[in-house]
This record gives structure tokens, sequence and C-alpha cells, in this order.
């Protein structure tokens, strides 16, 4: 979690623990890991100055994370005995989101303001750097916009209509991705496990979709905080599903194209970029949630001939 860009990685090796050894062996490192996290924060936190508070939402921001996406991988843990019904992995997945997502939630009312101020400014510099020499005007309008209060409000507001959900769901899905990928190279598991083309959303989430977006509308209309944010968080988790069914069509058609892998190969890293590229990845979201909507009406693929869905 040290690691700038590899912090996005600490969730894999609970999830490859789980593929490879089982779920019981992925609910024992899930303690081991919670404990040993709990003793580093601690020290790191005490070393830096933030004290145990500083300590408490670090773990907290690990153990809602780590648990959720052990239950996604793992499953149910084994003590509870079969007794406990088996859940649906996409419905642990949106499990997983909304406990990490309260985790986020609840961190931003424990830090202080003080301290998101101080981020808030060095952000405000950042973008004054940016701006044009001489524009004095635009600067002075930047700089009333850009203050700490309304910063602060600003991210609150999109972190509670389904920003910190997004992002929550997002390191769930890119880890459960890379625990697959590092599985199909170690050789551990089935080497299915990890493909969309199988993933089919549950009937009923065009309804949901349907009723969220007027919703939404209503709830800002009459200014009725609560409804508009529920509205908003169930429209960006149906769209996420939409997105997944998306991308397993694309998948699905993909594998049963006669392409080189050379060509193969050419069209992942494209679709890559344009994932990561500001405007392109607008685009190529768009499709995959249009193509995933698209399917709710149209067959596009056979269900029959289609490999098993990961999120059964």
């Amino acid at each position: 979690m040290r690691l700038g860009l590899g912090s996005l990685l600490f969730l894999v090796p609970l999830g490859f623990s789980a593929v490879a050894y089982g779920a019981a062996m992925a609910w024992l490192a899930f303690v081991f890991a919670t404990i040993g996290h709990g003793f580093l924060s601690l020290a790191f936190s005490i070393g830096q100055g933030f004290g145990a508070a500083g300590a408490g939402i670090n773990l907290l921001h690990f153990v809602a994370l780590a648990l959720g996406f052990t239950w996604l991988m793992a499953g149910n843990p084994p003590w509870l005995g079969p007794s406990v019904p088996r859940v649906r992995a996409l419905f642990r997945f949106i499990g997983a989101a909304a406990l990490a997502t309260l985790a986020l939630l609840a961190m931003f009312r424990l830090i202080a303001f003080n301290d998101f101020a101080e981020i808030a400014r060095s952000v405000e510099q950042l973008l004054l750097a940016y701006a044009s020499p001489g524009g004095e005007i635009a600067q002075d309008a930047l700089i009333e916009a850009m203050t700490p209060e309304r910063v602060f409000a600003s991210a609150i507001a999109v972190a509670l209509r389904g920003g910190a959900l997004f992002s929550a769901a997002l390191v769930l899905f890119f880890s459960r991705q890379a625990v697959f990928l590092i599985a199909r190279l170690a050789r551990k598991g089935s080497g299915t496990e990890g493909n969309l083309a199988g993933f089919f959303a549950p009937r009923r989430t065009i309804l949901v979709l349907s009723i969220s977006l007027p919703a939404v509308l209503l709830g800002n209309a009459l200014g009725i905080a609560v409804l508009e944010i529920a509205a908003w968080n169930s429209l960006v988790m149906c769209a996420l599903i939409f997105i997944a069914q998306g991308w397993g069509v694309a998948m699905f058609r993909l594998a049963r194209t006669r392409l080189s892998l050379p060509a193969r190969l050419i069209l992942a890293i494209l679709f890559a970029v344009a994932l990561f590229s500001p405007g392109a990845n607008l685009f190529a979201v768009g499709a995959l949630l249009v193509l995933g909507i698209a399917e709710t009406w149209l067959q596009l693929r056979v269900p029959k001939s289609a490999p098993p869905s990961p999120f059964n």
C-alpha cells in the first residue's frame, strides 16, 4: 500500500491464496494480514506524527477492502458451515464494493478538515502553475473557485453520488483480473476464471436502471438528498454491471473471430490505450455500456456455447 502505483496490487496476494490454495487458506491469510497491517500501520502513524487516529483510519481502509475482496474471491468462510447459503459472485462483488464505499465515506468524516485543506492548497498551486502567464483575472477566478471549503464539499458530493462506489468497484475488479492473470501464469486454478465472455447481467438490472435515472432527477428537483444519493449509487452500479456485460459480448465475439495471435495482441493493446486515453476512454466505456444494455433485448451471444460465468 506504500509503493505508489504498486499499491493497486495490495489485494492480489489475498486473492491468489484463494485461487491457488482454497478458501480456508485465503481467510487465514486475511486474518494474519489484518493483524500484521495493524501493527505496521500503528508504527508508521506514530513515526509520522499521525498517532493512533491515523492508524485507525489506515486500518479501516485496509480491513474494508481486504475483507470484501477475500469474500469475493473465496466465498463464505469455511467455519460458517454449509447452513449459510452461498452468495453469487456478482452480489459478493456488489457487497464488497458497498463495504469499501462505506469505509471511504467514514474516512472522509474522520479526516480533519485542516488536513484536507493542505491537500486542496497544493492542488490549487498545481493548477495555478499551469495557468497562462499574465492571466491574472483567470487566476483570481480560479483561486476564488478552488477554496479548500469548496473542494472539500465537492469531493464529498461526488463521493456520495457514486464516485466512491465507482472507485471501490474499479479497485476490486482490477485486483480480481490481476489475480487470475497471475494464477494462469503460475498454472494455478482451472485457467478459465476471470473470463467475462460468459457473464450475463441479472434480468432485473435494466428495471433497476430504468427506475434509478428518474429517481435521480426527482430527488434533485425536490431537494431530497437521500433519494438522490441512493439513486446515483444504484445508477452507477447498474452501469458497471452493463459495462461488464458489454465487455463479455466483445470478448465472446472476439474469441470466435479468426484472427492471428499478433492481431489479437494489437487489438488488446489498442483497447487498453483507449481505456486510459482521455476522451477515448469515455467513448470506449460508453460503447461497452450500450452493448451491454442492447443485449437485454438482443441475443448477441449463445448462452450454451459461452464459457461458465465467473460471476455465478
